[in-house]
């Protein structure tokens, strides 16, 4: 006896849809737990992360907007970490996205003085200047001299000749200052540290000639030596105020015993300090030097190699200059740069806070123009047929001549139905309503500082720039987030 078997219909459309609702669902997990992409609008964090837009006559000219990686499994299996740049959910409005560095850490209290980050765990204890790690660092350190100096001059000799490049070539002693900045203090300028290309096109568009306000004394010069064998001492000098900094390197012609030394406030009443090392230059042979005033320490380093740190004390003046001497006999310098770090600025409400528990504070790297813990202010609005209790939301003032920015908040406005107020609450619902039927409020309750981040609004943390490539600026925007 023969037995058939019926073979179940092949459901392809069934095979298709669970095919692409699992798709669905793990593409949804991987942008929730582990990785997703972000743009970055506005200038903040200029210019580690770039949201630069050029326009003229309010047409957009040119744009630099960086993507980026943001890793979001990291946070579920650890907490933030000083410094790392951070994606969260703005406090006053949860329905935005904000990118940070994280730099106030729960239970500590934080300051900005002399352009500098100070922190102390608690009242009892004294205020120490907030170092960066070296990676960070060079993120933050911005480079003066790109693309063409002011009035055409790199650097001066002491004899007013102009040095019209980046290099020296003396056969016998000299000693030149940088002017590539125009004379006087070095100045927090907004084009500073970024890449040439971009410097050309913030310098064709008025909204970027911000005013430069704040002398800045932490300084970095970098360049390569190539000394001769007459030369006995090259001299590099900081100056901060009324101090000057000077690291000494012995040249070839210098005592048998040659030393290393970093002057500490020579023109200060007490015993400059010294730091002796035993290296001396050699004739003919080159070498890269960095010597820096950062964050009150003074560091050398040759070739890469730190050979000299010493502390040094807070400067409340931070009128700065650098200057280079070649003394006893002649060098040829290359590649000579010089850097200057971010000058934080104080806040409009506050320069001190005490960050509570579970909370974060929160800066961007360009402190001219950011949007961050130093400024966020939360308003409060009641009105008639609203909640019992007043309505929170972030304020955002209108301009300087009284029109409203995109983001103002609230605002009030004239509509067919009278005068209107618009106000979006800090979870991002818009409330309208007429102007009449606001309910006062005390100044004390109507506004309040808001500079705190939760722990449970911190998402992510930016890992890589990965995109974009701007032929009209000359620049690559490919690199890791530091």
């Amino acid at each position: 006896m023969s037995t058939t078997t019926t073979k179940k219909p092949v459901q392809r459309w069934r095979e298709n849809l669970e095919a692409f609702t699992v798709a669905i669902v793990m593409a949804v997990m991987l942008k929730y737990f582990a990785v997703e992409a972000y743009q970055i609008p506005t200038g903040s964090m200029q210019p580690t992360l770039m949201g630069l837009e050029f326009r003229e006559r309010g047409a957009l000219a040119g744009e630099i907007k960086d993507r980026i990686l943001v890793d979001k499994f990291s946070y579920h299996v650890r907490e933030p970490e000083r410094f790392e740049v951070v994606i969260f959910k703005y406090p006053l409005n949860r329905a935005q996205n904000f990118v940070k560095r994280l730099v106030g850490m729960p239970g500590e209290q934080l300051r900005i003085q002399y352009g500098d980050l100070w922190q102390r765990p608690d009242a009892s204890q004294p205020w120490k200047v907030l170092r960066r790690p070296a990676g960070v660092m060079d993120e933050h350190w911005k480079a003066i001299d790109v693309g063409e100096p002011v009035r055409g001059v790199h650097w001066m000799g002491d004899d007013k000749r102009s040095i019209s490049a980046r290099a020296l070539d003396a056969a016998g002693p000299a000693r030149i200052t940088f002017a590539a900045h125009g004379g006087g203090s070095i100045l927090d300028t907004y084009q500073h540290g970024y890449p040439a290309g971009v410097q050309d096109g913030m310098r064709r568009f008025p909204e970027f000639h911000r005013s430069n306000a704040n002398t800045v004394g932490d300084l970095r010069v970098t360049g390569e030596i190539t000394p001769s064998a007459s030369l006995a001492a090259f001299v590099i000098e900081l100056g901060e105020g009324a101090r000057r900094y000077r690291f000494e390197l012995p040249g070839p012609a210098a005592k048998a015993e040659g030393s290393v030394r970093v002057e500490w406030a020579r023109n200060e009443s007490y015993p400059p300090a010294q730091v002796a090392h035993t290296l001396k230059l050699e004739a003919g042979r080159s070498y890269r030097f960095c010597a820096q005033n950062l964050d009150d320490e003074l560091t050398l380093e040759v070739d890469g190699t730190r050979i000299a740190t010493l502390e040094g004390a807070a400067a409340a003046d931070q009128n700065s200059s650098v200057a280079l001497a070649l003394e006893g006999g002649g060098a040829k310098l290359d590649d000579l740069q010089v850097w200057r770090d971010i000058f934080y600025t104080e806040g409009s409400f506050a320069s001190e806070w005490t960050v509570p528990a579970g909370h974060y504070f929160m800066l961007g790297d360009n402190t001219q123009d950011s949007s961050d813990g130093r400024e966020w202010r939360a308003i409060a609005l009641r009105w008639q047929g609203g909640p019992s209790e007043p309505v929170l939301g972030n304020a955002r003032e209108s301009m300087a001549d009284g029109r409203y920015r995109p983001d103002s908040n609230p605002i009030r406005e004239m509509t067919a139905a009278g005068m209107t107020t618009f106000f979006r609450d800090m979870y991002g619902e818009l409330h309208v309503f007429p102007r009449s039927a606001e309910l006062a409020l005390p100044a004390e309750q109507q506004y309040s500082p808001a500079p705190f981040v939760p722990r449970e609004l911190i998402t992510g943390r930016a890992v890589a720039v990965f995109w974009p490539l701007s032929f009209s600026f000359d620049t690559y925007r490919v690199k890791w987030i530091r």
